[in-house]
């Protein structure tokens, strides 16, 4: 049996969310926290997996642990940065966004 490490809970951060996501209260009165929900839980579930599968000896993670750390980050603020209001970025969302990519892309 694979992975194990986080005792086979059975349900992870990453589902919970994206049960929450798909919860029709949710999708009715709060639909950008739905659909981030849905994105994050995704994003989280991956994580979850991978960081399982290399504690277990199932699956080692292919970047150094620093590298794998950085872009798991980005991956979460990536999908948290689109979900948010234009305003909250005075310098531009997508050209903020554009420079983290470039950030963990060039490994800084």
């Amino acid at each position: 049996m694979s992975g194990g490490h986080f005792e086979y809970i059975g349900r992870g951060a990453g589902q919970s969310l994206m049960e929450v996501a798909i919860d029709k209260n949710v999708r009715e009165r709060f639909p950008s926290l739905s659909s981030l929900f849905q994105q994050l839980g995704e994003k989280v579930a991956r994580i979850e997996h991978d960081l399982d599968w290399d504690f277990e000896g199932d699956e080692s993670i292919k970047k150094k642990d620093a590298d794998f750390e950085k872009s798991a980050i980005a991956d979460l603020l990536e999908v948290c940065m689109k979900a948010s209001p234009d305003e909250w970025f005075p310098r531009g969302k997508w050209a903020t966004i554009q420079a983290i990519q470039g950030r963990v892309n060039d490994g800084r």
